[in-house]
């Protein structure tokens, strides 16, 4: 039996996958794949950055990126300002997905 993918949900392909472009190529500014950790939202400002810098530095360790290579997955490592702005991004384009499909909760 064979299986052959159709599209991979990250931003890029990916090179365990060659060949098998992403959803974004068919449908330009697609990315529905991520991960983060977040502190809650009353963190001061020097703690969120310290533990975004502590992570960072984790991402970058030999066994962490094999582990995350293995995984098919790209670590990014941004700055808490970063992860807020694109947070927003998400939250108002899966608004406009729910809004527009008329998406109710059941």
């Amino acid at each position: 039996m064979r299986i052959r993918g159709l599209a991979v949900a990250s931003k890029e392909q990916l090179p365990e996958l060659p060949g098998v472009p992403t959803l974004a190529e068919t449908y330009p500014g697609f990315s529905a794949t991520w991960f983060a950790i977040v502190a809650p939202p009353k963190t001061p400002p020097e703690i969120a950055a310290k533990l975004s810098h502590a992570i960072a530095e984790i991402l970058k360790l030999p066994d962490v990126a094999t582990k995350f290579k293995e995984l098919s997955c790209t670590s990014v490592g941004n700055s808490p300002v970063e992860m807020a702005a694109f947070l927003k991004e998400e939250t108002e384009r899966w608004h406009k997905v729910i809004a527009t499909a008329d998406i109710k909760p059941e």
